[in-house]
């Protein structure tokens, strides 16, 4: 029987986005990662905290204190000095180092809010990711990255603007809470760009295989896929993504670059083999 692995974690009912972060870093960098040992420390987190909140008092100060905990008293912190160390997005390094990125921050904050009773989830703004608690009196949107601060909704106007470059009108239904499986493939994409940038093939190949495996309708994955398995030398395999991408979108702006530059090498390669 084989191990238990990410795949088989994301695909569960429901989601439990802690675990299948941990199982996603044992598959791609820690073979032999505990995930019960994290998940227990996460729950002794929410331990730690619960003995600091009252009950009864208001979700904004439950909230605040948990934010307070995490982010002042444990020392969780965004890693600015270097955002695009893949460390930063494994769960298990981010509870070592207390160092991470929004997203990873947030995933903590959830996990432990959900814990201690408040209705807690990510948002995944363009750009950046929050954290955010419902509250009958109104969402409390916090920063992770930036010490658990409380932010307003206006302040996450700015955010995306700031972090992603963006001009346009902010949608408010980006403050709406994302979807377990939307924030592991926020996760998987960071790790894509992280591996790319790095020239990691191999791994950035793997993340690239979990991505269309759980977005199989998604044309781009094909594109990627076949580009990726060009650049590790494996002609079949990328001759299969690449038709299958330009079969399915023939009039993507990139088809005719591909179809120019990788085509010859896939004659190159045909005719030596």
């Amino acid at each position: 029987m084989s191990e238990w692995s990410f795949l088989d974690e994301s695909r569960l009912k429901p989601l439990n986005v802690s675990r299948a972060a941990l199982y996603l870093a044992r598959d791609l960098a820690y073979p032999h990662l505990n995930v019960a040992a994290y998940m227990q420390q996460l729950d002794g987190l929410a331990t730690a905290v619960s003995v600091q909140i009252d009950p009864l008092a208001p979700t904004h100060v439950q909230a605040d204190t948990v934010a307070d905990f995490l982010f002042r008293v444990y020392g969780l912190h965004g890693n600015q000095n270097d955002y695009f160390d893949a460390r930063n997005s494994f769960l298990n390094d981010v509870l070592d180092r207390r160092l991470g990125i929004p997203l990873t921050l947030a995933i903590i904050f959830m996990h432990v809010a959900r814990h201690l009773g408040l209705d807690a989830h990510g948002v995944s703004l363009p750009g950046h990711f929050i954290a955010l608690v419902r509250d009958a009196r109104g969402d409390l949107y916090y920063d992770p990255f930036h010490r658990g601060k409380r932010i307003t909704a206006v302040a996450c106007e700015e955010l995306v603007r700031r972090t992603s470059g963006y001009s346009g009108p902010f949608r408010r239904e980006w403050l709406n809470p994302a979807k377990p499986e939307a924030i592991l493939l926020r996760m998987l994409g960071n790790l894509r760009a992280v591996y790319v940038q790095q020239e990691t093939w191999p791994q950035a190949l793997k993340v690239l295989t979990y991505l269309h495996t759980l977005q199989p309708e998604e044309p781009l994955h094909l594109r990627d896929l076949g580009l990726l398995h060009y650049q590790l030398g494996a002609m079949p395999q990328a001759a299969h993504y690449l038709e299958a991408f330009i079969a399915q979108r023939p009039h993507e702006p990139e088809v005719p670059q591909i179809q120019k530059n990788v085509w010859a090498a896939f004659d190159r390669w045909a005719r030596t083999n």
